[in-house]
């Protein structure tokens, strides 16, 4: 079987795992102010807050940030962005993105927003006073995390893991305060802390983000050359800062998408949808929502991820654009 992605773990972080929990402490303390430290270094930030995972790094943000009202986010993403502005006491309105970028690329004036960098693609530039990146796809993007307050996840299908958790990032010192306060039972917070044994494995496996990332852009330029002749089939965006956490293709309308996923299991190949249309769930089809969401949609119903593990070989990737032709044919 040819997954659609895998954590790259290995014996460095089983040790390392294993030195925290020979110490006797478990929970959030040095291991975890290393990580944050390694993580703020390493995208350029002033500070790093872990916590337990991305949809509660958002709704802390919002929390500290004492956003009220109306948030805008992205129609085309994972529910949990619009879960964490319902759990931070706001109101989602869905936001249409582009069929090439698969972002939001404007609010229409609202007063605040979240923003995805979907599948590891950064944003476009935007005021930087008025909304929190989830940017759960995109550790090691470039500029992400240093421009914006940033929130970025660590679950097993991103490009490096900690099996859950995730990380806070900006350059606001009072924000960075108050985040730390709301994670560890302050005022209107709870208990979201980390945890040394996670930290320890997301040390080591920052170490290989750089391996991975390059990695991950060669498999993406190797499909972009394989699918150059692919009739019904269209190619992601190229930036320069992209990490391609996911490598999705957008397929033709008269293609059944869902179908094309069945028939490649069936050789053998996983697939996926890229994420969902948030409109076109039950628990979010009344909200609010700018225009017709029409592009949205579509991604919704024809957008594809590939397989993009980092042992995949030129054979593997050869073999999944060869099937992927038959199965649009």
């Amino acid at each position: 079987m040819l997954r659609l992605t895998k954590p790259c773990i290995g014996k460095e972080e089983a040790e390392a795992a294993a030195k925290v929990l020979s110490s006797g402490w478990l929970a959030e303390g040095d291991y975890t102010r290393q990580f944050e430290a390694e993580i703020a270094r390493f995208v350029g930030a002033k500070h790093a807050i872990a916590t337990c995972n991305c949809t509660i790094a958002l709704t802390l943000c919002l929390k500290a940030l004492e956003v009220k009202g109306t948030v805008v986010v992205p129609d085309f993403t994972h529910p949990a962005t619009a879960h964490a502005v319902l759990n931070a006491g706001c109101h989602p309105v869905l936001c249409d993105v582009s069929l090439e970028s698969y972002n939001m690329n404007t609010w229409n004036g609202s007063p605040f927003a979240v923003p995805v960098s979907w599948a590891g693609n950064p944003l476009s530039t935007y005021p930087r006073t008025c909304f929190i990146e989830d940017a759960a796809c995109s550790l090691g993007a470039e500029g992400v995390g240093s421009t914006y307050t940033s929130c970025f996840s660590l679950h097993p299908r991103k490009i490096i893991t900690t099996g859950e958790g995730a990380v806070i990032t900006t350059n606001d010192t009072l924000l960075a305060e108050k985040l730390r306060l709301l994670k560890n039972f302050g005022k209107g917070g709870g208990n979201y802390r980390f945890n040394d044994v996670s930290a320890a494995v997301g040390i080591e496996q920052l170490k290989r983000l750089p391996h991975l990332i390059k990695v991950r852009r060669e498999l993406a330029a190797v499909y972009d050359s394989l699918l150059k002749d692919a009739d019904g089939v269209t190619a992601p965006q190229k930036t320069s800062g992209h990490v391609y956490q996911t490598y999705a293709v957008l397929l033709d309308k008269r293609v059944n998408r869902d179908s094309v996923i069945s028939k490649l299991i069936g050789k053998g190949i996983e697939t996926q949808i890229g994420t969902y249309a948030l409109h076109l769930l039950p628990q979010f089809n009344r909200l609010k929502r700018w225009a017709n969401l029409a592009r949205s949609t579509v991604l919704a119903n024809q957008l594809l991820a590939l397989p993009m593990s980092y042992d995949l070989t030129l054979e593997d990737q050869q073999r999944v654009v060869e099937e992927l032709k038959l199965a649009v044919s």
